[in-house]
């Protein structure tokens, strides 16, 4: 499994691991299917941020990532 940091930039993250951006769309993440979006906000903008912006359970998203691979990674782990 790969292990991603949930305070890592979505930007960083998608630019690593191009795929990111299907899961992140597929469980809310819609705006960071723009490329001008992701390119802005996404660089200051991370996991955390971005669940509590979108109103998303941060168990939602470690559940998806972890059903294509991924273990996010808090700092509280």
């Amino acid at each position: 499994m790969i292990q991603i940091k949930a305070t890592t930039s979505v930007y960083d993250l998608v630019q690593a691991y191009p795929e990111i951006r299907e899961i992140m769309v597929g469980i809310g993440f819609t705006k960071i299917a723009e490329p001008g979006m992701l390119n802005s906000v996404g660089r200051f903008v991370d996991l955390t941020k971005g669940a509590r912006l979108m109103g998303i359970p941060f168990s939602t998203i470690q559940e998806a990532f972890a059903q294509a691979g991924y273990e996010v990674i808090t700092d509280d782990k």
